[in-house]
């Protein structure tokens, strides 16, 4: 049956371009496999739909009748396929989502319930987790993911930088005094964050030139919002996304350290399995997340 309308459709395409050749070049096949097919479809129906010459190709009276028949049939597949496809633009079903949590109840948080409401059949499930989810293990549909990326077989869409400021509070500077260059950060406590590429090391540029500094701290910790807090605190240094510092610094409830250097951005990326873009749940929360942020 699958060989018989793609057989029809072949012919139908011969027929509209009005030679094999031009129908091969249509549908990127080689003129010998047009020919081919042809001739099984005439032996299946047992009479001939073309009369063929060197020069010109025409329709037999059983031929003109069988292609109107053709010409119905992929009409009705077509429109099946545009009403296929127009199912498949709309957002529906379960939206998994996996975000760092700072990230998530900050920024993510407070989209979902907007972009839910542009598409109604769409559910949503958020989990806040900093480490990096196995994805497919987990049936994650979309995985935010906030530093730097390393190499795998995934596909991600970079959303926006993320500064990465150098903080301490006022009460640290107190006790422990400013630190003024690079070099003066490796006698100062830090709160180790230890979800960086590396989590001991710091590089700093300044005029093109870079400076890369050892710390050390008595507090290491994978998550975002307990370096926050522990900053708060007093107990030391660390240098956080902005988005995780920036009302601190605004209030004063942190100070940003050498901010003449720069420290290489982390970048906010949207992660997806390749064939999962296909899905309008996924293309288009990416799209929504992009314009938002």
């Amino acid at each position: 049956m699958i060989d018989d309308l793609k057989r029809m459709a072949i012919f139908a395409h011969v027929v509209e371009a009005g030679s094999f050749s031009g129908a091969a070049r249509r549908l990127g096949i080689a003129k010998s496999a047009v020919s081919k097919h042809i001739s099984l479809l005439e032996k299946n129906i047992g009479a001939r739909l073309l009369n063929r010459t060197t020069r010109s190709l025409s329709l037999t009276d059983v031929g003109e009748a069988y292609f109107q028949a053709c010409a119905r049939l992929l009409e009705v597949a077509e429109d099946a396929k545009q009403c296929t496809s127009a199912l498949q633009d709309v957002p529906r079903g379960t939206l998994k989502i996996s975000c760092p949590a700072s990230f998530g109840i900050e920024h993510i948080a407070p989209l979902l319930n907007s972009f839910l409401e542009e598409h109604p059949e769409l559910k949503a499930e958020l989990l806040l987790d900093d480490s990096i989810v196995d994805m497919t293990e987990a049936g994650i549909d979309v995985a935010i993911r906030v530093g730097w990326l390393p190499d795998s077989s995934l596909r991600a869409r970079k959303l926006k930088d993320s500064p990465r400021l150098l903080c301490a509070s006022p009460n640290y500077i107190e006790r422990m005094g400013l630190p003024e260059t690079p070099e003066d950060l490796a006698q100062h406590e830090w709160v180790i964050f230890t979800l960086l590429p590396t989590p001991h090391h710091y590089t700093f540029t300044k005029n093109k030139k870079s400076k890369k500094v050892q710390v050390k701290g008595r507090i290491r910790t994978n998550n975002g919002n307990a370096v926050r807090t522990l900053l708060l605190e007093g107990a030391g240094i660390s240098a956080l996304s902005d988005f995780l510092v920036a009302k601190d610094l605004n209030k004063g409830r942190l100070i940003r350290l050498l901010p003449d250097y720069h420290i290489a951005d982390a970048g906010i990326y949207a992660v997806h399995q390749s064939h999962h873009l296909q899905q309008a749940k996924v293309r288009k929360f990416i799209d929504y997340l992009a314009e938002k942020l």
